[in-house]
């Protein structure tokens, strides 16, 4: 994809693209976008192995035990992400009984992370221009190997910037028209994580929130969502209902965050901030379940962490629970979770 320029034509041409899409699927507008601009588009990365990109087997994590429950684990205090725990100092509880940790590793491994950003007629003038900066705010701490995409829902959802590991490629025109299917995009970008080369993945959902006008349901979303090995955080500058209950519903079920931030662009780019530090260094804790039925149930999980003092205050972020392996009538398990 060229080069994208802060020009109004330009804009003008992306949202008469918006608007004769606007009937696709969230699946089949994805698809198509990866067809055309993929992984092999100028600034993507082609041909690099998932989870690999370059780096050495070191910093791969042991191998896992297929029976072990996986949580990834973020901890936070006042000052930003709190690095250096070991595994004594965590607890684990599914459905409220205290679960053995059987496998611990501190992971900093390279994020693949999408941006969904709002640029429907519901972003007032001020948002629009608060917007512009989170992209960069977030990736002022980048790795080499850290890549992301870009994608921006005004009547539907488009993918504006492909896979990039390159920081500059960053957009800075977001329009403000059209209608806003908030579900389509963050469908579209947890499915798009499926072509990260990075083992960890993010998406940041920057919006208005409000009202979801079309295409996919709060369920339907949530459904999806809570399968996929992806994060979902988000930043609102609305607080409208309901969109704003999806969003931290959303948050909640895949281990993200949801904040909110008002129209304020220094607030905005400060959460964007916070929130890229806080993923730098992130725990997986493993567990074999004391419960060993296999019916396909959802099971509540909740992460703990002895501080290492009375007066500081820890915020640990992980997804809220997991479905179970399901034994059908033929004897075969299956896995209610893909």
């Amino acid at each position: 994809m060229r080069q994208l320029r802060a020009s109004w034509g330009f804009v003008l041409l992306i949202v008469l693209s918006w608007t004769l899409l606007s009937n696709s699927s969230p699946v089949q507008l994805n698809q198509a976008q990866q067809g055309q601009q993929g992984r092999g588009a100028p600034g993507g990365n082609a041909g690099t192995p998932a989870g690999n990109a370059g780096r050495g087997a070191s910093v791969e994590p042991p191998p896992l035990s297929e029976d072990l429950v996986l949580l990834t684990v973020t901890v936070t205090d006042k000052n930003g992400a709190v690095t250096g725990l070991d595994k004594n100092r965590f607890q684990v509880l599914e459905d409220g009984v205290e679960q053995k940790i059987a496998y611990f590793w501190v992971d900093s491994r390279p994020i693949s992370i999408g941006f969904i950003l709002d640029g429907s007629a519901a972003m007032t003038d001020t948002m629009n221009e608060a917007i512009r900066g989170v992209g960069d705010a977030f990736l002022k701490s980048k790795t080499a190997d850290d890549e992301y995409f870009v994608i921006i829902f005004s009547d539907a959802p488009a993918m504006i910037v492909p896979y990039t590991n390159d920081a500059k490629r960053m957009t800075k025109v977001v329009p403000s028209v059209g209608e806003q299917p908030l579900y389509d995009a963050i469908y579209n970008g947890i499915d798009a994580m499926k072509e990260a080369a990075n083992p960890r993945k993010v998406v940041l959902v920057v919006t208005v929130a409000g009202y979801n006008v079309k295409g996919q349901t709060d369920d339907q979303l949530l459904n999806y969502a809570i399968k996929q090995p992806v994060q979902v955080y988000s930043i609102d500058m609305g607080g409208g209902v309901p969109a704003s209950l999806t969003l931290d519903l959303l948050a909640n079920a895949t281990g993200g965050q949801y904040n909110v931030s008002g129209d304020n662009a220094f607030v905005l780019e400060n959460i964007a901030s916070e929130l890229a530090r806080a993923l730098k260094t992130q725990y997986l804790i493993g567990y074999k379940s004391t419960n060993t039925k296999m019916d396909g149930h959802r099971r509540g999980v909740k992460v703990k962490v002895r501080p290492a003092s009375e007066s500081q205050k820890l915020t640990v972020w992980t997804k809220s629970g997991y479905y179970s392996k399901k034994e059908p009538k033929d004897g075969k398990t299956v896995t209610t979770e893909k």
